[in-house]
């Protein structure tokens, strides 16, 4: 009888362990000592533990050859929400299936690249353009599906998860600059055409945030206050007033990392820009690893997702970049979100159990394994 055992790395493991723990305590302390709030963040963190453990369990080529399975689950979820999805805030990018109510945007994090890689690895070599317009052709669909909801932002994760994947597999730097340059030229496009009133009031209110103080820059202008107040040491657990008053719309959710930073200060804040990027590293550590082409290019992905995901939020409550709604990765309280990158961990795990023999370097576009 076959037995099935998580295949952890222990550091990683451990790591993301404490981001949990970590965020655990912001949200009990953001949300105001909300015990509904806290037993639905904790059973989620469990949930995403456990699709960790599971995943890392299975045997690496079962991923390769359920991707397009999974796309096609993917596609069809989002044609769900499409006919029969939930709606809040204005967008229906909910799906509930009996008691369970998530976003299928998020199955897409791990559905795309996994799919970009089978694509890529089935013919080895260095991506061409043919390959190149395959994999974005292939991407467009569930991307063009989440416009729809609409979620301008979530589409322009989509697209990037499939160019993480391109660039791995050492897409020519010409070529990403042409991309880079249409996707620049395309701005004033997407802007008169394709974005929503409140997604320009984000990039305006990011531009000049005190041009409406009390309006679309009060949300940022009050993050920065929460963050500065902390100082070095931070105001102590549970001593913050920005968040806990009210002062910080969503101070449990996308805005969580303020309060952390207004009780923990400047040395709290270093400690989870480590912890992230040391979880980013060890990803990319062992997706290099890998001796296996398509192992390495969704691990890769995968990790750089992550680290995307981190970076636009620090970025964004820390007024460096626009309001977008995204959360920080296992710190702010959430359901769907925090399973699906407990789920990308345990696929990284699992995909990359051993290291690579001596000798038998890697290169981005070394995919003849």
């Amino acid at each position: 009888m076959l037995i099935y055992r998580p295949r952890l790395d222990y550091p990683l493991f451990f790591a993301i362990c404490t981001l949990i723990a970590i965020g655990s305590m912001s949200v009990w302390s953001a949300s105001g000592y909300s015990m509904p709030i806290i037993e639905r963040h904790l059973a989620r963190a469990f949930m995403a533990i456990t699709a960790m453990l599971a995943l890392s369990a299975i045997p690496a080529k079962k991923f390769k050859d359920i991707a397009p399975y999974l796309f096609g689950l993917a596609v069809i979820l989002l044609l769900g929400v499409i006919v029969a999805g939930d709606t809040t805030n204005g967008s229906k990018r909910w799906l509930a299936l009996g008691p369970i109510r998530f976003q299928p945007s998020e199955l897409v994090k791990v559905a795309v690249p996994m799919m970009v890689a089978w694509l890529i690895v089935k013919d080895p070599g260095r991506p061409g353009l043919k390959k190149i317009f395959m994999c974005l052709a292939v991407t467009a669909l569930p991307a063009g599906l989440i416009v729809i909801q609409p979620d301008l932002d979530g589409a322009i994760f989509t697209a990037i998860y499939a160019l993480f994947v391109l660039y791995l597999a050492g897409m020519s730097w010409k070529i990403i600059a042409t991309v880079v340059g249409t996707v620049a030229a395309a701005v004033p496009v997407l802007w008169f055409f394709f974005m929503a009133d409140y997604q320009k009031m984000r990039v305006t209110q990011f531009l000049n945030p005190e041009s409406d103080p009390l309006g679309a820059g009060y949300q940022i202008i009050q993050s920065l206050i929460a963050i500065g107040s902390g100082g070095i040491k931070g105001k102590g657990f549970m001593n913050a007033t920005q968040g806990q008053l009210g002062f910080i719309p969503e101070s449990h959710t996308d805005f969580i990392f303020s309060t952390f930073a207004e009780e923990w200060g400047y040395f709290g804040s270093a400690l989870i820009v480590c912890l992230y990027l040391f979880i980013a590293g060890r990803a990319l550590w062992l997706a290099s690893q890998s001796d296996s082409a398509y192992s390495r290019l969704v691990s890769g992905a995968l990790a750089l997702s992550f680290f995307l995901y981190a970076f636009i939020n620090l970025g964004m409550v820390s007024g460096l970049l626009p309001v977008m709604g995204s959360p920080l990765p296992f710190i702010s309280y959430g359901g769907t979100a925090m399973i699906t990158q407990g789920a990308c961990f345990g696929i990284i795990m699992a995909l990359c159990p051993k290291r690579r023999q001596a000798g038998a370097p890697w290169t981005p576009y070394s995919l003849n394994n």
